[in-house]
């Protein structure tokens, strides 16, 4: 992620802001990530390698509702592991039968 904050207060186009609990960008003031919509999971990469994962916990707005701010953290929802290719073929040979 790259840090692209805005001086006049608002996100560029395509960009929202992120309030980060935890992990590397703990501290951060003015980071942004892509969105709206914020997306619901983001990996960081850590500086020894690795990586660490962020869960959307919130979506919010300190003040104006088309600025909107996406809370991070790692207690946030987990979202469903995705199926494999032959997951997928069970269940369309399933809906077929």
């Amino acid at each position: 992620m790259e840090d692209i904050f805005d001086v006049t207060g608002r996100p560029p186009q395509g960009w929202m802001h992120a309030v980060f609990e935890g992990g590397p960008y703990a501290e951060d003031v003015g980071r942004c990530i892509p969105g709206p919509p914020a997306p619901d999971v983001i990996a960081v990469p850590l500086p020894g390698g690795g990586e660490h994962v962020y869960r959307l916990w919130a979506v919010g707005s300190w003040s104006d509702p088309e600025d909107p701010i996406g809370v991070y953290n790692d207690t946030g929802p987990t979202p469903p592991p995705p199926l494999s290719a032959l997951e997928k073929s069970w269940l369309n040979q399933r809906a077929d039968q």
